[in-house]
């Protein structure tokens, strides 16, 4: 995907703003992105899907979109593979109609295959869902998410290794994810930098990646995510480390706020962007208090 400049927004809705006047309310308080959430479910009519994008475009939205979490692209049963192919194309076509270039998904899971079979399934159904667009008459850029479970097809060896085998794949880098999949591996700016330089010697730049980010709990045995939290949580990673490798590299990313305060965590995460990089604010803060969740309450993702 091409961009001119780091964008940020919320994974879903504004929890400020009305639906009918989220992407205005966006505009409004400095951000220019969204992830529309079809986690659930994908919205089947055009004209709903038509009208979002026209929205979305209307005020300076630049929209992806998030596909069902029910996705296996490596199962082992067929049905469920066949059934997860067409719910990522579905999703794509969604995408497509709305105006969204970027869809982010879940490879899937492991499961009793060993990690490189499962790989080569998920090349494979990845594949088709491309001629199934191609057939379609559309494209639309494909965005592998890193996972935060060791159960999960997500590593970032992997989702590089997608990115390596596809001129439509584009991976979905989820810092919180990677962080308790890694058992708690991000402490620091080095540990971005890390990620980062194996990023862009896999894909041979930084530019065009969706982000993902928030705090993260991870379970009880220190490995793997449990629930997203909100930033200043104590849980991390923290941003401004990854905000400092992001100034000095000149990267163009969409940054997607994961928190449970959605659109008011990433303005925060703007704001520490534009204060490290010395550029003038081009937000203003401002939350419309009464409907939003509460501060430390976490997001399961």
């Amino acid at each position: 995907m091409k961009l001119d400049r780091v964008r940020f927004g919320p994974a879903g809705f504004p929890i400020d703003a009305s639906r009918q006047e989220a992407f205005k309310y966006l505009k409004e308080i400095g951000l220019d992105a969204m992830e529309y959430q079809a986690v659930r479910s994908v919205p089947k009519k055009e004209e709903t899907l038509r009208a979002i994008g026209d929205d979305a475009r209307e005020n300076g939205i630049l929209l992806t979109l998030h596909a069902p979490y029910a996705l296996n692209l490596a199962a082992e049963d067929e049905k469920k593979r066949e059934g997860s192919i067409e719910r990522l194309f579905r999703a794509c076509w969604a995408a497509h109609i709305m105006g969204a270039e970027h869809v982010t998904f879940h490879p899937g899971y492991y499961g009793g295959l060993e990690p490189a079979e499962a790989l080569e399934r998920t090349v494979d159904a990845i594949e088709r869902v491309i001629a199934m667009m191609r057939e379609a008459s559309f494209l639309v850029e494909l965005g592998p998410e890193t996972t935060g479970k060791p159960s999960q097809v997500g590593s970032l060896e992997e989702v590089i290794d997608l990115a390596q085998r596809f001129d439509e794949v584009w991976p979905t880098v989820d810092f919180a994810h990677l962080h308790a999949r890694e058992g708690g591996s991000i402490r620091g700016r080095e540990d971005y930098a890390r990620i980062l330089d194996r990023l862009e010697e896999g894909l041979g730049t930084l530019d065009g990646l969706v982000i993902h980010f928030s705090e993260i709990e991870m379970t009880k045995s220190g490995v793997g995510e449990k629930m997203h939290h909100d930033l200043g949580s104590g849980y991390g990673p923290e941003f401004e480390p990854l905000a400092r490798e992001m100034v000095e590299r000149g990267v163009k990313w969409v940054v997607i706020c994961e928190t449970p305060l959605l659109e008011r965590d990433a303005l925060k995460m703007k704001e520490i962007y534009e204060r490290v990089s010395g550029a003038r604010p081009g937000g203003r803060a401002r939350g419309r208090r009464g409907r939003g969740r509460g501060k430390g309450k976490g997001r399961r993702r």
